[in-house]
């Protein structure tokens, strides 16, 4: 299980798609990358997550078949 820290951004930086600003609200990030973003000076730790439910993962085998559908002729083409 993966820990999750609670981290409060001290100056404006960005996180995935989104910019962290000091009015940002805290947020949930990795332990390993809340380590980092607070060594750079980008965040303050302010808790430890309780609990994150991981989704279970059901790594379903695909079905793979030695049959392929045939291919359309090309309407332009010269033989």
């Amino acid at each position: 299980m993966t820990d999750f820290l609670t981290v409060k951004a001290k100056r404006t930086f960005s996180h995935g798609k989104e910019l962290k600003t000091k009015r940002s609200d805290p947020f949930d990030v990795e332990a390993g990358e809340a380590r980092q973003l607070e060594s750079l000076g980008y965040v303050e730790i302010v808790g430890k997550v309780e609990k994150v439910d991981e989704p279970e993962t059901h790594a379903e085998t695909p079905v793979i078949t030695g049959e392929r559908k045939p291919r359309k002729a090309k309407a332009n083409a010269d033989d």
